[in-house]
């Protein structure tokens, strides 16, 4: 399991405590299940939104963690990378 620790003091204020991203396998073991349970479960007590994909088993979890806290989850299936349009050259 990974997780990400990012700096969100300048962003909406329901993310003031912080914002923990959590990836996984896509197999995880009972060991790794429980590495996400204790580790989101530290952040959330003290308000962090947490982020991760729902589709993945540890993303599930944590996901699952942060609705039982009641803090901001971010599902990132749902943020896409927008690729910037291509402009043809007037010459």
């Amino acid at each position: 399991m990974r997780v990400f620790i990012i700096d969100t003091s300048n962003m909406a204020p329901e993310l003031e405590g912080g914002l923990l991203g959590v990836e996984g396998s896509s197999n995880p073991t009972a060991a790794e299940k429980q590495q996400c349970v204790e580790t989101v479960s530290t952040y959330v007590m003290d308000g962090w939104a947490i982020a991760a994909d729902p589709h993945t088993a540890i993303g599930w979890l944590a996901a699952l963690i942060a609705e039982t806290a009641c803090v901001p989850f971010v599902n990132l299936t749902r943020l896409v990378r927008a690729e910037p349009a291509l402009q043809s050259a007037s010459v």
